[in-house]
């Protein structure tokens, strides 16, 4: 028994390690009050994003994460133009429900960029050799510096809105959160983004 809980243990705080390095996490979440589970639901996804790339990423990946869960996702670059082509969401609501789907989760993508100055350092380092007639090992300190510069970072910020549209006024929002991540590239957070965002999403009993 003692064992077994050592082994518990163990993995609690390995699995805590692994959460505290990742660079995406949750910041908030909201679900409407009384929010059935979308069982049965057909959803179509939709990612906005300044990236060109990531819109194929983000939504092949989050429609195949639902549908694991057993919905039937798609991706909308698969069947609809760009939902700025439409006049205005209404006409968007209404060719997604001409497609047959219910709902729709969009995920938009945003970023904040950030200049720290580095001002430049001086330091000293030994330098020696042998010197003289009779070759006695000699040293000196010469002077280094590193120059000053400025490093840029980014912040991404995940929001994700999951919306009923046959609901009564063609879009009732069911579902919203907040992810952020220090980490640019969507092929590689994709998959833990998509996981984080369906578990919280199951825990507040909206999936």
């Amino acid at each position: 028994m003692k064992t077994q809980n050592i082994a518990q243990c163990v993995l609690l705080l390995f699995f805590t390690f692994l959460s505290s390095c990742s660079s995406l996490q949750l910041t908030s979440s909201w679900t409407k009050p009384s929010t059935m589970r979308q069982a049965g639901k057909r959803i179509l996804v939709v990612f906005y994003s300044i990236h060109p790339g990531d819109k194929a990423i983000g939504e092949n990946t989050m429609a195949q994460a639902l549908n694991n869960l057993g919905y039937s996702a798609a991706p909308s670059a698969n069947l609809l133009h760009s939902p700025s082509s439409y006049p205005n969401e209404q006409s968007f609501n209404q060719a997604v429900l001409a497609l047959g789907y219910d709902a729709i989760l969009s995920v938009i993508c945003t970023s904040k960029k950030t200049q720290t100055y580095i001002p430049g350092t001086t330091y000293y380092v030994p330098v020696g050799g042998y010197v003289g007639f009779y070759h006695f090992y000699h040293y000196y300190y010469e002077l280094r510096e590193t120059p000053a510069h400025t490093e840029t970072d980014y912040q991404f910020f995940y929001q994700t809105n999951l919306y009923d549209i046959k609901q009564s006024g063609g879009e009732q929002l069911l579902y919203t959160s907040t992810s952020q991540s220090f980490d640019y590239d969507l092929s590689i957070i994709s998959t833990r983004f998509c996981k984080v965002i369906t578990r919280d999403m199951q825990q507040k009993g909206v999936l």
